[in-house]
């Protein structure tokens, strides 16, 4: 083989190794050095309406001057879970680009399951975005802004505090009082009725150096139950259960409490009047009560454990056996 044809060859081959690695060194880059989109943070109380949806649920929620409400129906909605709602959609991230490929399925992104949000403020959408699969490390979720088919990273677990439902974003309190203003409570069950008393006894203690001269006169509480003496710690108890009572969910079938009947009703006497009912399982398989409450007209559900975990103790006090009907 001649010099100049074995001169060719290294050329050649070269040539190859640099066109290869050049190759290579261009694909590294163009999959490290790209521009991600910056979105603009959006003012909080700019925000008008944020419009959610998933297949064929649509979750609308308004600002309204009172606060967020959600629904055709204007519920008062949950505020912890709002702000959440709020700040994602206002401060929303993009910190990797993930695919050029538009193989939605890949990432949850595909109908219908991507879940879809349009942010409005007044009547234009200032920011609409789709996500997607949430990484199994829970620290980013897939996303895609409107008008561009790339898909994304977004910072955090996004996707769980946009996937709701209407009943997911309402207000669940249902009952609230001042548990040290009651004075009286009146129990309802089978046709019977039982009635606590409160009263409030003056007592004189003496001064803790042991002098017998009186001190500052004190007061205590006392319940009974027919002059009978009840422990203030189990009357207490009762209380605290229901003075900041949330339930489980509402009930939207106005009928669904017709053929209902009664368990049993609890009346609150304070500076005004308050009452509880509960109505009884429809099925033994059931594991939710129905209810209504004096301060809101909405009919609710009531996880069956948490309402025996109030009934047992307050049929104790009353001395009612467990297998009274």
């Amino acid at each position: 083989m001649s010099k100049k044809k074995v001169s060719l060859e290294i050329i050649i081959i070269s040539i190859v190794i640099v066109l290869s690695f050049a190759y290579i060194l261009f694909k590294k880059t163009d999959k490290v050095h790209y521009k991600v989109p910056e979105l603009i943070n959006i003012k909080v109380n700019s925000l008008t309406k944020i419009s959610i949806s998933k297949g064929d649920r649509v979750v609308d929620l308004e600002n309204k001057k009172d606060g967020w409400v959600v629904g055709e129906d204007g519920f008062k909605t949950d505020k912890f879970k709002i702000d959440k709602i709020t700040n994602i959609v206002s401060n929303l991230k993009l910190t990797t680009l993930v695919s050029k490929s538009g193989n939605y399925y890949k990432y949850e992104l595909d109908d219908p399951r991507k879940i879809n949000v349009r942010v409005f403020s007044g009547k234009d959408i200032v920011r609409e975005f789709d996500t997607g699969k949430v990484a199994s490390t829970y620290d980013h979720t897939n996303v895609k802004i409107k008008g561009d088919n790339n898909i994304y990273h977004a910072g955090g677990s996004i996707q769980k505090d946009l996937d709701k439902t209407i009943d997911d974003l309402r207000y669940k309190k249902v009952f609230l009082i001042e548990k040290d203003k009651i004075k009286q409570i009146t129990f309802n069950l089978d046709g019977k009725e039982y009635v606590l008393n409160k009263s409030i006894i003056p007592v004189t203690k003496e001064e803790k150096n042991g002098s017998e001269k009186e001190g500052e006169p004190e007061v205590e509480t006392r319940w009974d139950f027919n002059k009978t003496e009840i422990e203030n710690s189990k009357v207490n108890s009762i209380l605290e259960m229901v003075s900041n009572l949330s339930c489980d969910g509402y009930i939207y079938n106005k009928n669904d409490l017709k053929a209902s009947e009664q368990l049993f009703s609890v009346k609150l006497v304070g500076s005004i009047e308050n009452s509880i009912t509960i109505y009884k399982l429809q099925n033994k398989e059931d594991e939710k009560y129905r209810g209504e409450t004096s301060q809101t007209e909405y009919k609710f559900f009531i996880k069956k454990f948490r309402i025996d975990n109030f009934l047992n103790p307050l049929k104790n006090i009353f001395g009612i056996e467990e297998t009274e009907k």
